[in-house]
């Protein structure tokens, strides 16, 4: 939703644009990382799925649950403790704005997380674009600065001060800026759902390279 989602593009963007690149991400994140994992998905949803994501979803064998809890930490909790309760001993969460991640990183998060309690893929700007743990280590994600540049630092330090094995990923980009912006249209091809609208907005961005 517009002034919902992805505020920190605006400016250069405006929200509708900004819900524009959301939405987009989202889509191409299920039709081009979910297929690539042979793992169950589940879609956390801050509110609810219209008919065409319902059906993408559906597509691509995704299970809608809605999320819960006050700001970010809350509600990446209670989705690990979800999926715990239905039987997961492994359980990683991504977000859905770093659509050109490669599905290789999470392949090396779940591999990790076999040895390891807690995997950590860190952003460019500070903040992570998954977070992997083997165990009920959700007491990590409380009062962490989010949408700051020292979320993935804080959740680092709480993991080693609990004396959790953490495997650290390498950094990646999620869509936070123009630059970002301009880095994904340059990794996007034909039949991505964020590359029209990142062709439609990139003279608001600048120049890429």
């Amino acid at each position: 939703m517009p002034g919902r989602v992805k505020t920190r593009l605006v400016p250069p963007l405006t929200h509708e644009d900004a819900a524009r690149v959301a939405r987009a991400s989202l889509e191409d994140t299920a039709r081009f990382i979910v297929p690539a994992i042979r793992a169950h998905w589940t879609l956390f949803l801050d509110g609810d799925a219209d008919r065409p994501l319902r059906a993408l979803a559906e597509e691509a064998g995704v299970t809608i649950s809605p999320q819960r809890g006050a700001d970010l930490g809350e509600r990446l909790a209670a989705a690990f403790r979800d999926l715990r309760g239905q039987g997961a001993r492994r359980v990683i969460a991504i977000g859905s704005d770093a659509p050109t991640l490669d599905p290789e990183r999470i392949l090396e998060a779940i591999e990790a997380l076999s040895v390891c309690d807690v995997a950590l893929g860190p952003t460019e700007d500070g903040g992570y674009y998954l977070i992997g743990m083997s165990g009920d280590h959700e007491s990590i994600l409380d009062e962490i600065p989010w949408g700051s540049g020292a979320a993935a630092a804080t959740t680092l330090e709480r993991a080693r001060a609990r004396s959790l094995e953490v495997r650290l990923l390498a950094p990646w980009y999620d869509l936070d800026d123009a630059a970002s912006l301009l880095r994904a249209y340059d990794a996007t091809r034909l039949g991505w759902a964020l590359r029209p609208v990142l062709e439609e907005i990139r003279a608001r961005l600048g120049t890429s390279s």
